[in-house]
């Protein structure tokens, strides 16, 4: 039987009631699957899945951020920038790139190290630390958890010059080269009526011990003002005028003068051999200190006097051995007689001898003279 041009039967049945075969159409074919991806279920029809497809096909490439996410959209649809990040694009086709950054106000952010802010060039902080004469650096764990070690190098602290005290230990650590003394290196030297006994360590001292003869005071040793013995002397142009001076021995050995002398003095022109005396004027006895220990010679006070323009004058009291001198000189050009005094001595000056026997301490006290 013909079917006629205008199909009157229900397009979905299998068979039309005219007797006919119904036509296919995806309207008329249904699934009976469940398929989650493309979200169809079991009895829906050909129509309906294709548009499915359709709508899944417009949206490959596309992404999504979770399953709650209900809009495919492309990726650059889906990054917001936030917070110095910059987002930018690059190239064409399959070439075609995003570009994230982070930035800085505006500029990337350079994630090496500056050493200043006026540092021009950021580096590795390896690159960024320049050791010097007593330093090295070293990266521990290379290419790994990596570390910058900074390490003194102690042999660039050592010295080369004499008398240093420092070197390197077995531990490589610095250590001094100083060894304490035991006493030993001190050296005491007996002198005359001294001795000495022991090494000089602390559990063997020095002992000095000294002569018991000198361990006992002189009996004249009594700080007693006694006179000095006035000589002559001996040369008609100084003329002794008058003055007592005395000596004493203190307890503790030095000798100490007092009083005053003048004299008269009768100069000779500076280019003749009386413009310069040298007298004796006084001795010490030797009854108590010997003239062993009275050796020596010490100017103990010299005094200039100026006139004028190349006129002038001066004495020096001089002890020598056991005796007081007084040495005059002048440059006057024409002969002049000048009466000299000593004054008292306030106050004492003390100048020390070095005693030529042991035990003894010659120190003595000046006589001062002026000129009128």
């Amino acid at each position: 039987m013909a079917c006629p041009e205008v199909n009157p039967c229900d397009p979905c049945n299998e068979y039309d009631n005219c007797g006919c075969l119904n036509p296919t159409t995806f309207g008329c074919v249904t699934t009976n699957k469940v398929r989650e991806c493309l979200g169809t279920e079991s009895g829906e029809d050909g129509e309906s899945i294709l548009d499915k497809i359709e709508e899944n096909i417009c949206d490959i490439g596309k992404v999504m951020l979770d399953a709650d996410d209900t809009c495919p959209e492309y990726l650059s649809e889906k990054i917001t920038a936030g917070l110095n990040i910059d987002i930018s694009y690059s190239g064409t086709g399959c070439d075609r790139q995003m570009v994230i950054s982070a930035t800085e106000g505006g500029i990337p952010v350079d994630v090496n190290a500056k050493v200043s802010a006026d540092d021009t060039t950021s580096g590795y902080l390896y690159d960024k630390i320049q050791t010097g004469t007593y330093l090295t650096k070293s990266i521990v764990s290379p290419a790994g958890n990596e570390k910058l070690k900074l390490d003194v190098a102690p042999a660039t602290l050592i010295s080369s010059e004499i008398g240093n005290q420092l070197g390197l230990g077995s531990d490589g650590k610095l250590v001094t080269l100083y060894t304490a003394p035991d006493g030993s290196e001190t050296k005491v030297i007996a002198g005359t009526g001294t001795t000495v006994s022991g090494s000089g360590t602390v559990v063997d001292p020095y002992i000095l011990s000294t002569n018991a003869s000198i361990q006992v005071t002189r009996p004249c040793f009594d700080n007693t003002w006694r006179p000095i013995t006035l000589v002559a002397t001996g040369n008609p142009s100084v003329t002794y005028l008058s003055g007592a001076p005395e000596y004493r021995y203190r307890f503790d050995g030095t000798i100490e003068f007092r009083g005053a002398l003048t004299y008269q003095v009768a100069f000779g022109n500076n280019v003749s051999a009386s413009r310069k005396f040298t007298v004796t004027v006084g001795n010490i006895p030797v009854t108590c200190v010997t003239l062993g220990e009275q050796a020596g010679i010490i100017d103990l006070k010299s005094i200039t006097y100026i006139e004028s323009a190349g006129q002038m004058y001066n004495y020096i009291v001089r002890k020598s051995t056991q005796n007081i001198v007084l040495e005059f000189q002048s440059s006057f050009t024409a002969a002049t007689t000048k009466t000299i005094m000593s004054v008292t001595f306030a106050p004492r000056a003390r100048i020390s001898e070095n005693a030529s026997w042991p035990g003894v301490s010659k120190k003595v006290i000046g006589l001062s003279l002026c000129f009128t």
